[in-house]
């Protein structure tokens, strides 16, 4: 409820921002996604078992960038910077994956706390979940990202 307004989403550049812990560490896919309501348009972060993804579906494919932690349920402060030519998996300070390809998502203007259709539900703890409509410079994802 009360997640701010739609037409801040960018479909073509932005980031999307958490940070949580999951309440187990149980191997089944946990994820927080922007998307057109469909998984085939969609930006992500999630969780399965000790690694934490970053995806970005689009008409054309998709860029799947990942990074393992000692516990995910522990709070750790994630951005998944996406941008056409520049996408990266930010956890915690560092900059931990990047990608180079490109891709493109059009529509996005849904928040959830799944994989925009109901599977992969995100049982967690949330301190914090923003979304931004510009892609932030290394500076800004440094200092938004480090606990």
């Amino acid at each position: 409820n009360n997640s701010g307004n739609a037409s801040l989403i960018n479909s073509e550049e932005g980031v999307l921002y958490a940070e949580v812990s999951t309440l187990a560490n149980d191997g089944t896919a946990k994820e927080i996604s922007i998307s057109n309501g469909s998984i085939f348009n969609r930006v992500s972060i999630y969780y399965t078992a000790s690694v934490i993804y970053a995806k970005w579906q689009g008409a054309s494919g998709g860029i799947d960038l990942f990074h393992t932690v000692s516990e995910v349920t522990d709070f750790h402060k994630v951005a998944v910077k996406y941008k056409s030519g520049d996408t990266a998996l930010w956890i915690n300070g560092l900059e931990v994956a990047t990608s180079t390809s490109v891709n493109s998502t059009s529509g996005l203007n849904v928040l959830d706390f799944d994989r925009a259709d109901g599977n992969n539900k995100f049982y967690g703890k949330n301190k914090a979940l923003a979304v931004y409509k510009t892609a932030l410079t290394d500076a800004q994802l440094t200092e938004l990202t480090t606990i």
